[in-house]
């Protein structure tokens, strides 16, 4: 990488780095370090997933609602496809280091991408601290962070757990009524949801609200699951 380059991505992130090996380190594939015995930025990528994970963290936490609720929240956040979505649109991926067998594959639509995020996260960290990891993370990430962690009373829990899913990869969520009564003259629902693998139950006054409890429960099994 030259200086131009890293003149660049550091435009790009709006830091300078004080050690220029870091940030050149983050974009070192395995490919590459393979072939020219250089370290990867594997190393780098795996403290970048936890500083990620605890600035999104904080973030949320700041932002109230429930465990439940939050650890989703997160875990979209942080998920691949954000991360994947953010290094395109900033045009981080024209600087990653492939060897000669990865060089002209496509990697568009590829995990690496989310790799190279992180690495370069936990680059920023380890150069500048957590605050300037923090400012990265919002810079790049911050209309889905946006987008996912507004702040609202009346959580859309089947709303979320449709976005979880697409988020993960997890297909295609379907809800069946399971049962209908009229307990004391008021109607008394029972609805069962499928998503990701598991299934789980909610009940409710109204149809509505037995799917809407349902997709909470869901979405708390998919959370301690650790999708």
């Amino acid at each position: 990488m030259n200086d131009e380059e890293i003149r660049q991505i550091e435009k790009i992130i709006g830091y300078a780095f004080k050690d220029r090996s870091l940030l050149e380190r983050a974009f070192v594939h395995a490919s590459y370090a393979n072939e020219h015995h250089v370290p990867s930025y594997e190393r780098l990528e795996f403290l970048g997933d936890g500083v990620l994970g605890l600035i999104i963290a904080e973030m949320l936490y700041k932002t109230g609602g429930d465990e439940g609720v939050m650890t989703v929240r997160r875990s979209m956040i942080v998920s691949s496809e954000p991360l994947e979505d953010a290094t395109l649109h900033a045009g981080l991926d024209a600087y990653i280091a492939f060897g000669n067998g990865e060089r002209g594959n496509d990697h568009s639509d590829s995990k690496v991408l989310a790799d190279v995020f992180e690495a370069l996260l936990g680059a920023v960290y380890l150069d500048g601290g957590y605050n300037y990891a923090s400012d990265l993370v919002y810079r790049l990430l911050g209309d889905r962070i946006s987008e996912v962690a507004r702040a609202a009373d009346n959580v859309n829990y089947k709303g979320e757990l449709q976005e979880y899913c697409r988020a993960h990869g997890l297909g295609e969520v379907g809800y069946e009524l399971i049962s209908q009564s009229a307990e004391g003259g008021r109607p008394h629902f029972v609805s069962r949801v499928t998503a990701g693998g598991i299934t789980a139950e909610g009940e409710g006054r109204r149809k509505k609200d037995s799917e809407r409890n349902a997709a909470k429960y869901a979405l708390e099994k998919l959370a301690k699951r650790g999708q």
